[in-house]
């Protein structure tokens, strides 16, 4: 018929931790995929360190526990205010989405699912082979569990 189709609006999920990396995958949306009008979600998992959260024989005080989650409260405060200002300067529909877990990559896998995403965006720290058999990789893990498409933006080339 002779009316424009509008393409539907796209749902993209971000994945951001405040580290170089994430903000590489970030700017490399912006930059290379992002369009008007796309529903945006900044991505954030985190939670207390696994020694104030789990019975490990030395048990942590509550003021150590109180401090912990004021630091934890406070930092992602900070990466979600960053984050935002960023999608207002650059005039992105962003949303912020934090979720407490000790995994990221299936807290990321989980959300995007939740969040019904038509991609997912992150980036890698790019480690070596063994360092990444020893470590293990989020965006890995995001690869093979995800039923969304998955761009992994690797680092910058080192000039």
């Amino acid at each position: 018929m002779g009316g424009q189709s509008s393409k539907p609006q796209q749902r993209v999920l971000i994945a951001v931790d405040g580290s170089s990396h994430s903000q590489n995958a970030f700017d490399w949306y912006r930059t290379n995929l992002a369009t008007p009008g796309e529903d945006v979600i900044l991505f954030h998992t985190g939670s207390l360190p696994n020694y104030l959260m789990a019975p490990t024989g030395i048990s942590a005080s509550n003021s150590d526990v109180q401090r912990a989650n004021e630091s934890l409260r406070k930092r992602v405060a900070q990466l979600e205010e960053s984050m935002m200002e960023q999608c207002k300067r650059h005039s992105m529909q962003c949303r912020w989405k934090y979720a407490d877990s000790l995994s990221p990559g299936p807290a990321v896998v989980d959300a995007s699912a939740e969040e019904k995403a038509d991609l997912v965006v992150m980036g890698t720290r790019g480690l070596g082979t063994i360092r990444r058999t020893i470590l293990g990789s989020v965006s890995e893990f995001v690869i093979s569990h995800s039923r969304r498409p998955v761009v992994v933006v690797p680092p910058p080339p080192q000039q």
